[in-house]
């Protein structure tokens, strides 16, 4: 009789204590930082002032790098 007590409270510990340690690895693993890329420009904007149509202009952006991960530029558009 005393080790069937002492299988069913072990049995009530395992099935307690396996679902809170498997929420606590659950929010441990979510805070572990990611590889990921972060783009950073030395100026966002650029004013030209008033210019004529046609006129050509230029402007280079210089960025870096910030993250942990390589930058990739798929796409560049101007407004």
């Amino acid at each position: 009789m005393e080790k069937t007590r002492l299988f069913i409270v072990e049995l009530r510990m395992r099935c307690f204590i396996f679902p809170v340690f498997l929420v606590v690895l659950l929010l441990l693993g979510s805070g572990i930082a990611r590889a990921e890329p972060a783009v950073s420009f030395e100026e966002k904007t650029v004013d030209f002032g008033d210019v004529e149509q046609g006129e050509l202009l230029e402007h280079t952006f210089v960025f870096s790098n910030d993250g942990t991960d390589v930058l990739v530029i798929e796409k560049v558009t101007a407004s």
